[in-house]
């Protein structure tokens, strides 16, 4: 299969996919939400597959790819940046919900789950770094 003929279809699917999960948010239909994520499930392979070639796939006719060292640098350290203050945000979100469970009791869960992904997202964020660290 041609590379724009699957970049279009998975343009389409996904596009698909999204107004199924919209749609079934707002009508409260469980039923939609999962059919877009089992359509996400069946997508996933084939996006996997074709992860060399997601460049060409889907930029147009005349799009030139111009990266350089500066941009992937500037990229770095705005994704760290971002990351880290959402994780702060999340992590404070969780000490206050927490730091109000004598008012607030039934929300005590939440604070405590805010935690446990706050905790949850630096082990993967420190697994990932130490296996690219020897990877490259």
């Amino acid at each position: 299969m041609n590379l724009k003929t699957l970049g279009n279809g998975l343009k389409i699917t996904s596009g698909f996919s999204t107004a199924l999960w919209v749609v079934g948010l707002i009508l409260g239909n469980i039923y939609l939400v999962a059919l877009a994520i089992v359509i996400l499930i069946i997508i996933i392979p084939v996006v996997y597959s074709k992860r060399d070639k997601l460049d060409e796939m889907f930029k147009g006719k005349d799009d030139l790819i111009i990266e350089d060292e500066r941009t992937h640098l500037i990229n770095e350290k705005a994704s760290n940046m971002a990351f880290g203050i959402s994780l702060g945000i999340i992590f404070y979100m969780g000490v206050a919900i927490v730091a109000l469970r004598n008012s607030y009791p039934q929300l005590t869960l939440a604070g405590y789950t805010l935690f446990a992904v706050t905790a949850l997202v630096l082990v993967i964020y420190f697994l990932s770094t130490v296996y690219y660290n020897r990877k490259y």
